[in-house]
């Protein structure tokens, strides 16, 4: 899920989210009887802006291609397939009573430099997680949220105790729980545990890997190689390697991929390529329920002082309303969307109360709203506020896109001006100085999930989220409550009813983002493999991919 993540500032983050852009290339459960081959190099691509693999250190970036390569490469207890929890290196748990403890029992396995891959390994990466989740380890801590405890009764059970029982749905949270070689990593804890972001265990080749494949060559704007892990715990890889491709942009993997030479299927890319690529031979486009979302934050700081209009709410209704959510689905996602609704995406919609709706398009209310709030207009069209500024913001961006574009026609037809500030140290530049928020205006973030479970999308916007995922600055303690009671109330109905209040609160009471869209899943599919289906998480993504023969 998936905003701009580069190293930097800590940050904690869902799924990740994560994340987003182009990755395999799959084969649909109704393409028919498949006749599969082992063998071969699958060649998977990805696009520079959000895919390039920066690191192989989980807690130093979360860019899409990194969070491609972590499922390859760390071990993992469980994974996801859609919304179910499947096994992953513990090949069954059990719960205790109170729903607070959970037992797992480990598959035998070895790193890739021959040394044994044990529960001791799993308690020393929570553990150090668990110390620096406000720190070094805060861009993963998320998956071991409400985590009290952790154990290795023996080398092949590890036991993770919540403070807290546990809603069933929220154990998905742990496939995003990268386990890391101790004898490796516990030499890199110094500095007050940032030298653990400062670590890129690709510098060393082949780097040492617990999952199906290890690291043989690196480029992280070019082709890094994969290789299997003969000490994998899972079943091998019915491949000779990976390749993990960046593109510099989507029109060349659109290329590559009419070609036949490189297979993916789409996120925030997605739609580009499949319009692209519609009526070639060979490939297929499927669309899954939406997973993401694309919101326009809204410094909510009390303590900033510049530009105080901005912590009016019905300024930030009025901007809301001049946002044309259908031209931003057409023009950035080529039609393959929905409305933004909710900092939830539409496969967590059964979480989302039917009050909570995507703002309509109505420049003229967004006009009459500001009028009535006596910020009135320059003679260059710009509003100035009531204090004399003039209202100008600053939006902070990755790069500078049609969404960045379309904002600031549609803000300036209320009289409102964007100011897009390019940067590569997003998280830093939205959370400066030093994570207090007194510096940005406006920021665009991007969220993927795979999980049903909400917690990790809601997490987002708490206090303790500050200088990590809170791209807002948003801190309310009654949100913070709300979210701790959630997570642990067993009645759906009544965990429901939470949820919504905290929605209502972010989404209306404060507005403090606005989403702008759910894009679809687009998925482009090549008739040359198969075995890859576009909702899994984790190793089994990559060890089911096949030539397919038929």
């Amino acid at each position: 899920m998936l905003t701009r993540l580069r190293r930097g500032p800590t940050r904690a983050i869902g799924t990740i989210a994560v994340l987003a852009t182009l990755t395999v290339a799959c084969q649909s459960a109704d393409q028919g009887p498949l006749q599969a081959a082992t063998g071969g190099v699958l060649r998977v691509g990805v696009t520079g802006d959000l895919g390039r693999l920066e690191s192989l250190n989980p807690m130093a970036t979360n860019l899409f291609g990194s969070w491609l390569a972590r499922q390859m490469v760390y071990p993992s207890l469980i994974q996801l397939n859609g919304a179910d929890v499947k096994p992953a290196w513990a090949e069954s748990w059990t719960a205790s009573s109170d729903g607070r403890t959970y037992t797992f029992k480990l598959k035998k396995g070895a790193w890739s430099d021959g040394k044994p891959l044990t529960s001791d390994d799993a308690l020393w990466t929570a553990e150090i997680i668990l110390k620096h989740k406000d720190g070094a380890a805060g861009l993963v801590a998320s998956a071991l949220d409400g985590v009290k405890s952790v154990a290795a009764p023996d080398p092949d059970t590890f036991v993770v105790t919540y403070a807290d029982p546990l809603p069933p749905t929220a154990l998905s949270s742990l496939a995003y729980f990268s386990v890391l070689p101790k004898h490796v990593w516990s030499s890199h804890t110094g500095n007050g545990g940032k030298d653990l972001m400062s670590f890129h265990p690709e510098d060393k080749l082949p780097m040492v890997s617990g999952g199906p494949f290890t690291v043989t060559e690196f480029n992280p704007n070019g082709t890094t190689i994969f290789e299997p892990n003969k000490g994998y715990y899972g079943e091998p890889p019915k491949v000779d390697a990976v390749g993990l491709e960046v593109f510099e942009n989507a029109e060349g993997l659109a290329r590559a991929l009419k070609s036949g030479d490189t297979l993916a299927w789409g996120y925030t890319d997605g739609p580009a390529i499949a319009k692209s690529v519609e009526g070639s031979k060979g490939v297929t486009i499927q669309r899954t329920p939406a997973q993401a979302v694309a919101m326009l934050n809204i410094n909510t700081n009390p303590k900033k002082k510049d530009h105080p209009e901005l912590k009016d709410v019905k300024v930030r209704e009025a901007m809301s309303l001049a946002i044309d959510r259908k031209e931003l689905i057409e023009v950035e996602l080529n039609g393959f969307g929905q409305p933004g609704r909710s900092i939830l995406v539409p496969s967590q919609d059964s979480y989302v109360p039917g009050t909570i709706a995507a703002d309509a398009f109505d420049p003229v209310r967004a006009n009459a709203i500001l009028d009535e709030l006596g910020h009135k207009r320059g003679a260059d069209g710009i509003r100035v506020a009531k204090d004399g500024s003039r209202m100008e913001y600053e939006l902070v961006v990755w790069e500078l896109g049609r969404v960045a574009e379309i904002l600031q026609k549609n803000l300036k037809a209320v009289g409102i001006a964007l100011k897009p500030e390019i940067t590569e140290e997003y998280t830093a530049t939205v959370a400066a100085p030093d994570g207090k928020y007194l510096d940005f205006d406006l920021a665009f973030s991007y969220w993927s999930y795979l999980e049903p479970d909400p917690s990790l999308s809601l997490r987002i916007y708490m206090c303790d989220a500050w200088g990590s995922t809170n791209f807002a600055g948003y801190c309310d303690p009654k949100y913070d409550k709300l979210y701790a009671q959630q997570r642990v109330t067993l009645d759906v109905a009544e965990r429901k009813t939470m949820i919504a209040q905290m929605q209502q609160m972010v989404l209306r009471d404060a507005r403090a983002t606005l989403p702008l869209y759910h894009p679809d899943g687009v998925h482009v599919i090549s008739a040359k493999w198969a075995g890859i289906e576009p909702l899994r998480y984790g190793a089994d993504l990559w060890t089911r991919a096949r030539r397919n023969e038929g």
